[in-house]
């Protein structure tokens, strides 16, 4: 079955990844490739997307790991704070743009404008990221218990302990979370394009302005190529941090309701631009925007959103779950299904108008491009899942005459169910806010939330900046609700 699994999984990357992305760059290799990469000022945008993913990840981890020692002790609410944290991170694009500029923008409520500075794109990226970060610490740093105090009790002071205990078992995982943030940050392309202006524009913003407004296939291939390889040695490495094995540990002491009011300070701190997306939206606005004529009607945006994220996630179901089954025992396999999240989506819609022009204007293009950029986070979420599964298991159920596909569904699937949902939940939320490919694939009929927002700040006036915040604020609720209504079967955190 696994081999069954594999070879959907590679056919669908082939036809819709590499040969895609093969004929832009075939297409663009030529005398202005070398220009390009000669160019000083692609450099520039290399180095500013390397600097913001850095120091993105810098920031990050740095209120994320004291913050995964706090969470590891009970507290009132403490659930509650945790599920709180990963919002953002399953907010679209637009939403989080939106939010800051409702807050720090020309127009914001605490008439400070940052927009188009440095430090509003690592405000945005650390609110995006430390609720992922915190994911991935938390467990770590609650195993880490038992451990040192097994260092307490030879001697060691608490800070010895930590340095020659704690640190070199939590390394590995927090490289893995640094470098995940970087991924992410390094290749963003939604929150840069509203929020940086031309002077901080990421490779990812460089190469939709050359690909989708002109045309520009030399040097946009050489920045794909930059920006591939250096997400593809930031994957390789990731692959290679794995956590230390721990014992079951549980939690330490408990705190008290002092710990709870602090906590909810800082959440109601790092909430700010959602705070201010709310206060700024108007029901009037909302109004305005439902019976619009001079845009596109929120009715019809809505309708999009909902219906071609229900047919992308049909098909990224049957992905995320083949990828899952047959990437535990197939490294390479393992490494190429990784490969949508280091692509362009941007790269991947205008390879799609290039390798099949006759399916232009078709919808299936569109659905393909959600479901390839969705597909990894599902997987993602499953196989851990998957490979702490007993292979007794497996073995019983082969031994009491079921076949492999029988097996894998009716005895290994039900027991990762939830599982499944939490990586249901994650492709859910990158198929709603999905900017980059819906740009470039984009027909009027077809307008999302997402672009309905981007068609909004595209002109000038307060109307329709007041009709953006009011459709961002719409979405980020249904965002919000659709991912706990999944993610809510996922269990408790460490």
């Amino acid at each position: 079955m696994a081999r069954l699994a594999g070879l959907f999984v590679l056919l669908f990357l082939g036809l819709a990844l590499f040969y895609p992305l093969g004929r832009i760059l075939a297409l663009g290799v030529g005398e202005g490739f070398a220009q390009t990469l000669a160019n000083p000022y692609y450099w520039e945008r290399y180095l500013w997307s390397l600097e913001y993913g850095l120091l993105s990840a810098f920031l990050t981890l740095s209120l994320a790991l004291p913050l995964a020692f706090l969470f590891r002790r009970q507290f009132p609410l403490r659930e509650v704070f945790l599920a709180l944290s990963i919002l953002p991170f399953v907010l679209p694009t637009p939403v989080v743009a939106l939010g800051f500029l409702a807050l720090l923008g020309p127009r914001g409520l605490l008439g400070v404008d940052l927009y188009g500075t440095k430090a509003l794109l690592l405000l945005a990226a650390v609110f995006y990221n430390l609720g992922l970060a915190l994911r991935i610490l938390l467990p770590v740093a609650v195993h880490l218990a038992e451990p040192m105090r097994a260092a307490r009790v030879l001697g060691a002071t608490p800070f010895r302990a930590f340095l020659r205990v704690g640190l070199p078992l939590l390394l590995p995982t927090l490289g893995s979370a640094g470098l995940l943030v970087f991924l992410y940050t390094f290749s963003a392309f939604g929150v840069p394009l509203l929020l940086g202006g031309p002077r901080y524009a990421t490779l990812e913003v460089e190469v939709y302005t050359l690909l989708a407004h002109r045309l520009a296939f030399s040097e946009a291939s050489a920045l794909m190529l930059l920006q591939i390889l250096t997400l593809s040695l930031a994957l390789l490495l990731y692959r290679q941090l794995q956590p230390h094995p721990f014992a079951p540990g549980g939690l330490l002491s408990p705190l008290s309701w002092a710990w709870t009011v602090g906590l909810g300070t800082f959440f109601l701190l790092l909430y700010a631009p959602l705070w201010g997306l709310l206060l700024r939206t108007e029901t009037a606005a909302l109004v305005s925007a439902w019976t619009s004529e001079e845009f596109t009607s929120l009715p019809l945006a809505l309708g999009n959103s909902l219906r071609f994220t229900a047919l992308a996630l049909l098909l990224a179901l049957p992905l995320g779950i083949a990828y899952a089954a047959a990437a535990q025992k197939n490294r390479l396999l393992d490494l190429l299904g990784l490969f949508p999240l280091m692509v362009s989506p941007v790269a991947v819609g205008l390879g799609y108008l290039l390798a099949y022009p006759s399916f232009r204007g078709s919808l299936g293009l569109l659905l393909t491009a959600y479901a390839l950029l969705a597909y990894p986070l599902l997987a993602r979420a499953l196989l851990p899942a998957l490979k702490g599964l007993p292979p007794s298991l497996l073995w019983a159920a082969r031994v009491l005459g079921a076949t492999p596909f029988r097996a894998f569904f009716r005895v290994e699937l039900p027991l990762v169910f939830p599982a499944l949902r939490s990586g249901l939940a994650l492709a859910l939320a990158a198929i709603l806010g999905e900017f980059g490919a819906t740009l470039v694939l984009w027909r009027p009929e077809w307008t999302t939330l997402t672009l309905a927002i981007q068609e909004r700040l595209g002109r000038p006036g307060e109307v329709p900046f007041k009709e953006a915040l009011a459709i961002a604020a719409l979405l980020a609720l249904i965002s919000g609700l659709l991912f706990y209504l999944l993610d809510r079967g996922r269990g408790r955190w460490g």
